[in-house]
């Protein structure tokens, strides 16, 4: 099922719903949703950094150019 009509069946269902409780659970999922940058370790957040960093700087290479090192390094 694609990601939209997953939101509209689920904007729907919340609509219907009656009870405080299944409301009240409902929010909470909402308040505990962490944005997963949060998560991770100071060295992941680093390392995201400098990978950012250097696609800035222009550090980095093409699909094609990456194949092609792979294929000349592993003799493929």
């Amino acid at each position: 099922m694609k990601l939209e009509t997953r939101k509209i069946n689920l904007i729907n269902w919340i609509s219907t719903l009656q009870e405080e409780d299944a409301l009240n659970r409902v929010e909470k999922i909402q308040r505990e949703t962490t944005d997963w940058w949060e998560t991770i370790s100071d060295e992941d957040k680093a390392a995201i950094d400098e990978g950012i960093g250097q696609l800035d700087r222009g550090e980095f290479f093409t699909r094609a150019q990456a194949r092609g090192k792979i294929k000349e390094r592993f003799s493929f």
